[in-house]
């Protein structure tokens, strides 16, 4: 049987409050100490440079939409 077990690396919501007002929240992994802890605990795990690349590509452009977003609200 297939392992289930996930490792939450980026989530991004949008809420909207009882304000009025849209609340933007992001978390995400740091992609540096994901890398470091990949190299160490999964040496055998090819996409690690791959996978931290994604890491900081969904990182920028969730400062994007951050930074983007004061145009629409």
């Amino acid at each position: 049987m297939k392992s289930k077990v996930k490792a939450k690396l980026f989530s991004m919501e949008v809420f909207l409050n009882r304000d009025g007002n849209v609340e933007i929240l992001y978390d995400s992994v740091e992609p540096n100490d994901f890398e470091k802890l990949m190299n160490v605990g999964l040496p055998m795990y090819a996409g690690t440079s791959k996978v931290t690349q994604f890491i900081k590509f969904l990182r920028s452009t969730a400062e994007d939409i951050m930074n983007k977003s004061s145009r629409f609200l």
